[in-house]
């Protein structure tokens, strides 16, 4: 299983447009930037897991644990969200329970930010 195509990012430019002009969430041992489009669409996941990280199997470790939290807690985000994660070094300090947390406290707080500045746009 896995998520689709359809949900992750791909291109650079995918990544560039979302790092620059999303809000970005410091969770801790990792960092969520989100940037909520216009047009309706699925929320889409890219990962970052730099050599920083640590070794091949520690970052699809990380890669692994995130896309599975982004399959089961996707619909917790506006609808057509680009999601950028940024993995740090200490993830595996912490347990699957303490990420899954930190994740959702990221994505209610996105969505209280995407509430207040939400503008009706004219039919």
């Amino acid at each position: 299983m896995g998520i689709p195509v359809s949900s992750r990012l791909r291109k650079p430019r995918d990544f560039q447009d979302t790092r620059r002009e999303g809000q970005r969430i410091d969770c801790g041992p990792f960092i969520v930037q989100c940037c909520t489009s216009v047009k309706p669409g699925p929320s889409r996941l890219g990962l970052i897991t730099s050599r920083r990280v640590g070794k091949a199997v520690k970052r699809n470790y990380g890669r692994r644990i995130f896309r599975e939290l982004f399959r089961q807690y996707s619909s917790d985000l506006p609808q057509g969200s680009d999601l950028v994660v940024v993995l740090r070094s200490s993830f595996d300090r912490y347990k699957y329970a303490d990420l899954e947390l930190r994740l959702l406290r990221a994505f209610r707080t996105l969505n209280k930010m995407k509430n207040c500045s939400a503008v009706e746009l004219p039919n």
